[in-house]
């Protein structure tokens, strides 16, 4: 299907590579650091690694994907392509709700803030920075790219800064009891936290929503999604190394990266720290969603599939009204007052459960678009790619399971809400048939 969307092809290979960085190294890292090392103790680092291994699989899927079939909201174009229609506004309807993170982005940021400044407002600072990242958003792609390069930068300085100043102090024994240091807790609970470090080492695969405002995405959006979550893993290894050698493990499990951030920095580099590697993270990450989580989005509404006006492009090139949406959906936890946990829970495992979609497509290229893999400047045996695909499916299940499954009440929830969806899908198809003439 011919894309009507006039976006404008400004991102290069450095801008992805911004993107892609600033959306993996986020809230993550500074939270669930702590937690891994409760359930995997001097294990961590390792747990890392294995994370990333877990991801990259699916991020190659899609990365062949994207570079055969470039295109702007590439996840939904995927699904909708080769799964079905319905299957499609299915998946971007988990899109939406999955971006509650938006509000967790901007609580953590406001948490950080008043770590340092405890005369503010918590909940005036998460809005703020949520209403932040909105406008520039709403100026334009390259603005947004702009601020993200900057970012970036700080943030890894910050990570970099980290891992000088700790790795000196390190007692490398606490590394030297073999398995039993690995996997304290045995092979689950290593997994478990492997798992969850997920979260902290995705999201290089929303790149791909954003093919059609790269000026050579065949070509750069592979290199982008695999170079970029290899370095951010192999920066997330060295600050596990710092957390779980400079302390006692019963002093940092459970416990954020604050604590041995505050035993290895002078004061001055300890609020470069905070600020550059906490607040700035979360601010990449939070920045760098809104770049992408509408792109899926305004296909489907010149599609049909929501009113017309959702579809509109600024003449900054920006889709408004679907910012305006993603907006709202990240001010309302944070001005209701939500609890961060659920909010973060929620979100992050329906992020686990609507990525499956684009995923599995892989087992479907092949059979329905021949010519583009033909094509492709990056591309895989058939074999393989089906074996790479079942591999990133039964890694992504297992990770939606031990992150989503016990949040009371979840599964209810997801069951009422795609029943509302599945019969908004079947009854709006009609019109959407006829708008692309897919019915005649």
């Amino acid at each position: 299907m011919e894309e009507k969307n006039e976006l404008k092809r400004v991102l290069g290979f450095g801008d992805l590579m911004s993107i892609g960085i600033g959306q993996i190294i986020g809230s993550g890292i500074m939270a669930l650091t702590g937690i891994c090392i409760a359930l995997t103790g001097a294990g961590t680092p390792l747990a890392f690694i294995t994370a990333a291994a877990l991801v990259i699989c699916p991020d190659l899927v899609l990365a062949i994907l994207g570079s055969a079939v470039p295109a702007t909201g590439g996840m939904y174009t995927y699904v909708r392509d080769y799964i079905g229609r319905k299957t499609g506004f299915y998946y971007l309807a988990l899109l939406v709700a999955g971006q509650l993170v938006l509000a967790m982005f901007g609580i953590t940021f406001a948490e950080y803030a008043v770590g340092i400044f405890p005369g503010l407002n918590k909940t005036a600072v998460a809005f703020g920075i949520l209403t932040l990242c909105f406008v520039l958003n709403i100026l334009g792609v390259d603005i947004a790219a702009k601020l993200q390069n900057f970012l970036v930068i700080v943030l890894i300085g910050a990570m970099i800064v980290f891992i000088a100043f700790g790795l000196p102090k390190v007692d490398w024994s606490v590394f030297s009891g073999g398995i039993k240091t690995i996997m304290p807790n045995g092979f689950i609970s290593f997994m478990t936290g492997a798992s969850l470090l997920t979260f902290a080492t995705g999201g290089a695969e929303f790149l791909s929503e954003l093919g059609g405002e790269m000026k050579n995405p065949g070509r750069d959006l592979p290199r982008a999604m695999i170079l970029s979550t290899v370095i951010v893993a192999v920066i997330y290894a060295f600050v596990g190394i710092v957390a779980v050698g400079v302390l006692p493990l019963d002093e940092v499990a459970g416990e954020s990266l604050v604590r041995v951030a505050s035993a290895i920095f002078p004061r001055p580099v300890y609020y470069f720290f905070i600020i550059g590697g906490g607040m700035f993270a979360v601010a990449s990450t939070l920045n760098a969603t809104f770049t992408w989580c509408t792109k899926g989005l305004l296909i489907a509404a010149e599609e049909g599939w929501l009113p017309k006006p959702c579809a509109h492009i600024s003449r900054r090139g920006t889709p408004t009204v679907l910012l305006v949406i993603f907006y709202i959906i990240g001010a309302i936890p944070i001005l209701t007052g939500m609890d961060i946990e659920t909010v973060s829970r929620l979100g992050n495992g329906v992020s686990l459960i609507y990525v499956l979609f684009p995923i599995f497509t892989g087992f479907l290229i092949y059979r329905k678009n021949p010519e583009a893999m033909a094509k492709s400047s990056f591309k895989m045996g058939k074999t393989a790619l089906y074996i790479l695909t079942a591999i990133s499916l039964a890694s992504y299940i297992l990770a939606a399971i031990l992150n989503f499954g016990d949040i009371e009440g979840a599964w209810k929830l997801m069951v009422i809400y795609s029943t509302v969806v599945i019969a908004y899908a079947w009854i709006r198809e009609k019109h959407v048939l006829q708008v692309t003439g897919a019915g005649k």
